[in-house]
C-alpha cells in the first residue's frame, strides 16, 4: 500500500511539473506577444522614437533589449542653433521576463501572473558617472511590471533616496525618493496613477537654498467612445520654499498649490475642467492667496478631437523641419478640425480670484461659438455675429500703482540713477492717478472707491462696454450707407 502511495505521489508531481513547464512555455509565448503589444504602444507616443528592439525567448525566461530616442521635436525649438547639430537624447534599457504562471514563486508569492518584468537601464559612461555622486551604488529608477493574464497590469517605478554633500563647495542635497503605482488595463484603454516624492532640499553655501515638500499625482482614466482618455487627474505640492542671496534677494514660501482636472464625455462631445488652487503664498514678507482660477471647455466634437490627436502624433513622427511642421499643423487644422467650430464650442475662464496685500482680483472671460459654417471664414461680418462673449473683472487701484512702481523700479530705479523709490512712486501714482480719470472719462472703466471695474459683452453682432453699446467698424459703415444724400 505505501508504495502505491509512493508512486502515485511520484506521479502526481511529475505531471503538476510536466504542467507547469508546459504552463511555462505557454505563458512565455502569451508574455511576447504582451510585451510586442507593449512596445508598439511605447512607439506610437509622440515622445520617443524607437532605434532599435531585439526579443529573446527562453523556457522560463525571456530579455527585451531597446534603445529609445527623445523625439526632437519636443526640444527643437529651445536647443537648435543654426549651423550646429541638433543633441540627440538616447536611451538603452533591457527587460527581463519572467513566464508565469507563478513568476514570483522564488519571492514566496503564489500569486499568478502571465509575466513578471523589471527593467533596467544602461546610461552612457558619463552620466552613470554623474548618478553614481548621488545614487552610489543603487539603481537611480527601478521598474516592475506584474502582467496580468488579460494583459492588465501593474507597473512599479522607485527613485532611491540620496544624501549628498560637498565639502569644500558647501553644496548639499537631500532627495527622499519617488513612488508611483501604474495600473493599466488590456490595450492601455484605461490606466490608473499615483506617484508621490516626499520631499527635495537642496543648498549652495552664500547661494540660497531651496525645498519642496510632499509633490503628489493622480491620474484615473479611461477610453471613451470617441477615443478620448476620459476621467480625472491631478498634481499636489505640499510646501515650497526659495531662498536666493545672491543679485537681487529673495525669499518665497508657497503652500498648498494644487491642480485638478477632468475630462468628461456627453454622447459624442468632451467637456473639460482645469482648477488651479493656491491656499498662500509668502513673497518677501507679503502674504498673497488664497488664490484659484476654474477654467473650462464644453461641447468640443469628440471625434474630431481624436482625429487631430491622432494627425498630430503622426506628424510629430516624421521628420519635418520648423516650417514644414508648422504648414503641417495648420493644414491638419483646416482639413480635420472645422467641427470643433460647427458644433457650437465654448471656452471659458469661470473665476480667477486672488487675494493680494493691496485687495483682490476677481476676473472671468468666456466666448463661445453659435450656428457656426465654414463659410463663416470667408465673412468676417457674419463670424462676429455668431461669436457670443463677455468678460468682467475687478480691480483694486492700489494694486495698480504698486505693479506700475515695481515696472518704473527696474526700469529708472537703482543705485546709479540719482532718482529714489520715494520720488519714484510718486511720479508712477501722479501718472496712474491720470490715465485712471482718463480712462473712466471715456467709460471704459468703472470707478467705485478705491475699485476699477469694468465689463464686456459680444452677442449677436453686438458690443457693449460697461452698459454701453460700441458701434463696431462695420456698423459705422452701414450708417454712413443709409444716409440720404442732401
Amino acid at each position: 500500500m505505501k508504495r502505491k502511495v509512493l508512486i502515485a505521489s511520484i506521479g502526481t508531481v511529475a505531471a503538476l511539473a510536466v504542467a507547469y513547464v508546459g504552463g511555462t512555455w505557454y505563458a512565455g509565448r502569451a508574455a511576447q506577444d504582451t510585451m510586442q503589444k507593449q512596445h508598439e504602444w511605447l512607439a506610437s507616443l509622440p515622445y520617443f522614437i524607437v532605434k532599435d528592439r531585439s526579443y529573446h525567448r527562453g523556457w522560463f525566461s525571456s530579455t527585451e533589449t531597446a534603445t529609445l530616442q527623445v523625439n526632437p521635436d519636443y526640444y527643437r525649438f529651445f536647443l537648435e542653433r543654426e549651423g550646429e547639430p541638433l543633441p540627440v537624447f538616447e536611451l538603452r534599457y533591457t527587460q527581463n521576463v519572467t513566464h508565469g504562471p507563478l513568476p514570483l514563486l522564488g519571492h514566496f508569492n503564489l500569486h499568478p501572473y502571465k509575466a513578471v518584468v523589471e527593467t533596467e537601464f544602461k546610461f552612457s559612461p558619463e552620466t552613470q558617472k554623474f548618478l553614481s555622486r548621488f545614487f552610489g551604488e543603487q539603481k537611480p529608477i527601478q521598474i516592475e511590471n506584474r502582467i496580468g493574464f488579460t494583459d492588465d497590469g501593474v507597473m512599479s517605478i522607485k527613485v532611491p533616496s540620496f544624501d549628498y554633500e560637498e565639502a569644500i563647495s558647501g553644496i548639499k542635497a537631500k532627495w527622499l525618493g519617488l513612488d508611483a503605482t501604474l495600473d493599466y488595463g488590456g490595450d492601455f484603454n484605461s490606466v490608473k496613477l499615483t506617484a508621490l516624492a516626499p520631499g527635495l532640499t537642496g543648498e549652495a553655501k552664500d547661494k540660497g537654498s531651496f525645498a519642496f515638500q510632499n509633490l503628489s499625482a493622480t491620474l484615473d482614466h479611461k477610453r471613451g467612445r470617441s477615443g478620448i482618455m476620459i476621467g480625472t487627474s491631478g498634481i499636489k505640492l505640499e510646501q515650497l520654499n526659495l531662498n536666493l542671496l545672491e543679485g537681487q534677494p529673495l525669499k518665497l514660501q508657497l503652500d498648498q498649490l494644487a491642480y485638478n482636472g477632468q475630462i468628461s464625455e456627453k454622447g459624442e462631445y468632451i467637456d473639460g475642467l482645469a482648477r488651479f488652487t493656491l491656499d498662500k503664498l509668502q513673497l518677501d514678507g507679503k502674504p498673497y492667496g488664497p488664490a484659484e482660477m476654474v477654467a473650462t471647455a464644453s461641447h468640443l466634437h469628440g471625434p474630431t478631437l481624436a482625429k487631430l490627436s491622432d494627425g498630430l502624433t503622426k506628424l510629430q513622427k516624421q521628420k519635418l523641419t520648423r516650417d514644414q511642421f508648422t504648414e503641417a499643423v495648420v493644414k491638419l487644422a483646416k482639413t480635420e478640425g472645422m467641427p470643433l467650430l460647427t458644433n457650437d464650442p465654448k471656452l471659458a475662464i469661470q473665476s480667477f480670484n486672488v487675494k493680494l496685500p493691496d485687495g483682490a482680483i476677481r476676473f472671468s472671460a468666456e466666448v463661445g461659438l453659435k450656428g457656426f459654417v465654414a463659410a463663416d471664414l470667408d465673412k468676417p461680418v457674419d463670424l462676429v455675429r455668431k461669436l457670443d462673449a463677455r468678460a468682467d473683472f475687478n480691480v483694486p487701484r492700489k494694486v495698480i500703482e504698486t505693479v506700475a512702481s515695481w515696472q518704473a523700479r527696474n526700469m529708472f530705479g537703482g543705485s546709479d540713477s540719482g532718482i529714489s523709490n520715494d520720488d519714484l512712486d510718486y511720479l508712477v501714482g501722479q501718472f496712474v492717478e491720470g490715465q485712471i480719470n482718463r480712462l473712466a472719462e471715456q467709460k471704459l472703466i468703472r470707478v467705485d472707491g478705491d475699485l476699477l471695474s469694468a465689463d464686456a459683452k459680444l452677442s449677436e453682432g453686438a458690443f457693449t462696454l460697461n452698459g454701453n453699446k460700441v458701434p463696431l467698424p462695420w456698423d459705422q459703415a452701414s450708417g454712413e450707407a443709409e444716409v440720404p444724400k442732401q
